[in-house]
């Protein structure tokens, strides 16, 4: 028999009896436990499934993505405030030092050793934050660090407290402590403050002579520490520091030095350092995000540019006939480097195209300077369309767009030495049968191949293929105006623009080709215009004659040319 239907009355009867149970149990838990806390929970139910307004849900999310303001105020408040503060410190303790001195409130080994002492607390405490304040504590450490220096230093300086090897091994030693902590805590802010610290050693305790044995082998060493710590450390400012601060002492001695000294040394500091930042950048610190290639790329350039121009300057005092030999040296070191991690990435992602492609236009860049620098005439057209023509089958055989671009570079400077340094006489040779007319020629027809092998790689090969008739074309000009007579030189010109234009019309029709139509009605329509405008005018009668009928036969035989093609193209029409 089924239940009969609870009324009302009888169901708030069981929620108070159920009710009044539940208040008994939660009485018998809070004996047991009393700091549990009871939640009823029918209301944590409903506090659960109330819903979140949507403007709640809104400032959730902006909350994650600071805005302008949030960042500016972060920079300020938690970077640039305690900096400055310091700073400020920093001067204020100055100040007050600089007056205690001038009313000798304090002897001098006091000062030096108050500095000294105080530099060191700094240096402490700088340690003690740096794990949960990296802002304050790297800040610290390194004004701590650069005060100690500066008391050491000028305890030699101004007090003669000790001498100068005493002074020399303080030095490095502090910095080299320096370095070691940043080392420890990979905290490049502090190694930027030892390496200084290292740098103006032997620039604080120069005496004037001419020590630059021990003044580039203790930079190398230097350079050599950073190298050790680089797998571990992955520092990519620290790198563009030092090699500036590497070629400044370079320059600054060689400036007065260097005409008075030997090559030997100089060279092998400026090779070890472009050796040491190729090995750092191309195989031990490897590259992770945009901004690691970015900056790889300017050291590994900034390494080729310094030792280029400090071995230009080297070989122009000591060696200036080897000189070309040592800088195609220099930039076939920077290519084996670059090869082989390309060869290494052959399956590379786009950073480690972005870095090979980028240096490789660097180093291409920097060879052709070399062969510019090193040949002239009829040599350096030579050599550099050679590369040109290298480089550009290489790149469109292996699809490497950067190398089949970069090319272009050496063919414009090629064809313009070509044109402008390559005067040659009127009798050297026959018309047309001459060397460097041979010469464009040829460079025309590689131009339009190199343009078919690299169809693949677009627009480049675009740029190919529409350079190669203008080559031809200026190098015909060329022949015209070194073995025609003057009063015939404006037909010559002209009548080259017709003869092409015939012939690559004639070509396009027998096989049918919308590029080599392009061209001859673009030849014939400028031999319209030249004729009619200019030429005509200032021929002479002869030629005028001349011009009149053999370029007027031309585009007349032209024009049939096109009529017919276009009367066989109707009647095909009409039998489809």
């Amino acid at each position: 028999m089924a239940n009969k239907p609870l009324t009302l009355s009888q169901i708030n009867s069981r929620m108070e009896a159920l009710e009044t149970e539940l208040n008994l149990l939660k009485a018998e838990v809070q004996k047991l436990n009393p700091k549990t806390t009871y939640v009823n929970p029918y209301r944590q139910e409903k506090l659960e499934t109330k819903p979140v307004p949507l403007s709640v849900e809104a400032d959730a999310s902006s909350a994650g993505k600071p805005g302008f303001f949030s960042k500016w105020e972060s920079f300020l408040g938690e970077n640039l405030f305690i900096k400055l503060g310091l700073l400020t410190m920093l001067l204020g303790a100055i100040w007050f030092l600089n007056l205690a001195f001038e009313e000798y409130w304090i002897n001098e080994s006091v000062r030096i050793w108050l500095g000294i002492l105080f530099g060191i607390v700094l240096f402490l405490q700088g340690t003690r934050l740096l794990r949960n304040w990296p802002l304050i504590g790297p800040s610290l450490v390194g004004t701590g660090a650069s005060l100690t220096f500066t008391s050491y230093f000028l305890g030699y300086f101004a007090y003669d407290l000790y001498s100068m090897e005493l002074a020399f091994v303080g030095l490095v030693l502090l910095s080299l402590l320096t370095v070691t902590f940043a080392f420890l805590f990979s905290s490049e802010v502090i190694f930027g403050f030892g390496i200084l610290g290292a740098f103006l050693v032997p620039t604080l305790l120069s005496t004037g002579e001419n020590s630059y044995q021990f003044l580039f082998i203790y930079l190398l060493l230097w350079n050599l520490v950073f190298l050790a710590i680089s797998p571990r450390t992955k520092w990519r400012i620290t790198p563009l520091i030092l090699l500036a601060g590497n070629h400044l002492m370079f320059g600054g001695w060689a400036y007065d030095k260097l005409e008075v000294s030997t090559w030997q040394i100089p060279l092998f500091f400026q090779v070890s350092i472009f050796l040491i930042y190729l090995v750092r950048e191309h195989i031990l610190v490897p590259r992770q995000t945009q901004k690691d290639t970015i900056l790889s790329t300017i050291t590994v350039g900034l390494s080729l540019f310094f030792v280029y121009l400090q071995g230009y300057y080297i070989s122009s005092v000591f060696f200036i006939g080897y000189q070309n030999a040592l800088l195609i040296g220099l930039v076939v070191i920077y290519f084996s480097f670059l090869l082989n991690t390309w060869e290494k990435n052959r399956k590379r992602n786009v950073q480690d195209s972005l870095f090979t492609s980028t240096n490789g236009l660097v180093g291409l860049l920097f060879l052709l300077v070399t062969l510019v620098n090193g040949f002239e005439g009829k040599s350096l057209s030579f050599v550099v369309l050679t590369f040109a023509i290298l480089l550009s089958a290489v790149g469109a055989r292996a699809g490497i767009a950067a190398l089949y671009t970069s090319a272009l570079l050496f063919w414009f400077v090629g064809i313009f030495n070509l044109i402008a340094a390559n005067r040659w006489p009127g009798e050297d040779g026959y018309f047309l049968f001459n060397g460097y007319f041979l010469l464009f020629l040829f460079a025309s027809i590689l131009l339009f191949l190199l343009s078919r092998m690299g169809k693949g790689i677009l627009h480049v090969s675009e740029i190919y293929k529409w350079s190669a008739f203008p080559v031809l074309l200026i190098g015909s000009w060329l022949d015209v105006y070194y073995h025609i007579p003057e009063p015939y030189l404006l037909l010559g010109y002209t009548s080259f623009l017709a003869g092409y234009g015939l012939i690559f019309t004639l070509i396009s029709f027998i096989r049918p080709n919308a590029d080599l139509r392009k061209i001859g009605l673009a030849c014939l329509s400028l031999v319209v215009v030249k004729l009619y405008l200019y030429d005509f005018w200032n021929m002479g009668t002869l030629a005028r004659i001349l011009a009149g009928f053999g370029l007027g036969a031309a585009l007349v035989f032209t024009g049939i040319i096109y009529n017919r093609s276009k009367k066989n193209n109707s009647q095909t029409k009409d039998q489809i």
